[in-house]
């Protein structure tokens, strides 16, 4: 119970940084987009930070899409904006590790 409430607390926090980040840090989203690689895997986790997105569904061999991907929002597209959000990721799936990583400079 200890676990949940305190992973549901680092998942709220990063829901705010990250709706701040943006619509008020463009230059730092751009840097970061620079210093991500990978691919999405499709775990869905990112959809489920938190509370479940109810545009999520899962086809039949166990991957997750977006109902409305093509207009989907800003913050879905950015996801993950920095390493924290892998972390904030972690908190619901920390065995497997999410297809994006950054590189340092």
């Amino acid at each position: 119970m200890r676990k949940s409430i305190s992973a549901k607390i680092i998942q709220g926090k990063g829901k705010i940084r990250r709706f701040l980040l943006a619509h008020f840090r463009h230059k730092y989203i751009l840097e970061q987009k620079r210093k991500r690689q990978g691919e999405c895997r499709r775990c869905g986790v990112c959809c489920k930070l938190l509370v479940n997105c109810i545009m999520l569904t899962q086809d039949d061999e166990g991957n997750y899409k977006c109902k409305i991907h093509n207009r989907k929002p800003s913050n879905c597209n950015l996801f993950p904006i920095d390493e924290k959000d892998l972390k904030d990721r972690d908190t619901i799936l920390p065995d497997v590790p999410c297809g994006y990583t950054f590189f340092k400079d």
